[in-house]
């Protein structure tokens, strides 16, 4: 297998794995507060962490799609594709649930990325806190695949 390709998928995996572990740490917080926004209004810091949670989902999700699953593609000696095309080969891996609809998570991280939705905050941040896990999965699935097949 080419060595520097699979140097490159395990960077991208270690990219991946610490993008997901903010992002999980940031959501732990973010639950916190939206219990705590039902009975006092939230400071400036405090939404700036809900800020920070829907930046760092975008971030995990493109790490994953557009960086992690496209090396894993390379490895293979498969055509790219679009990012659809990717997902749908992953799900016929078993890396990716068939029931998800993966359109969904990439809708709203580009209403985060490219709408200003400061009058949705709240509703934003429950979307993503309820992406979380799938996120989480998709990563570990992700890296499972690899070791199965003995990428890394």
């Amino acid at each position: 297998m080419n060595d520097p390709m699979i140097n490159h998928l395990k960077t991208d995996i270690d990219l991946a794995r610490r993008a997901v572990t903010v992002f999980n740490q940031t959501a732990t917080r973010a639950r916190r507060l939206l219990d705590e926004a039902a009975v006092r209004p939230l400071t400036d810091d405090e939404r700036e962490t809900l800020e920070a949670l829907t930046a760092r989902y975008g971030r995990a999700l493109d790490i994953l799609t557009q960086k992690l699953l496209r090396t894993i593609d390379r490895v293979e000696l498969t055509d790219e594709g679009s990012v659809l095309d990717r997902v749908n080969r992953f799900k016929k891996r078993k890396v990716l649930r068939d029931e998800v609809n993966y359109a969904q998570l990439k809708d709203l991280r580009n209403q985060i990325v490219h709408e200003y939705v400061i009058d949705e905050t709240n509703r934003v941040v429950v979307e993503v806190l309820n992406f979380a896990p799938l996120i989480a999965e998709m990563f570990a699935k992700s890296e499972e695949y690899c070791r199965k097949n003995g990428f890394i």
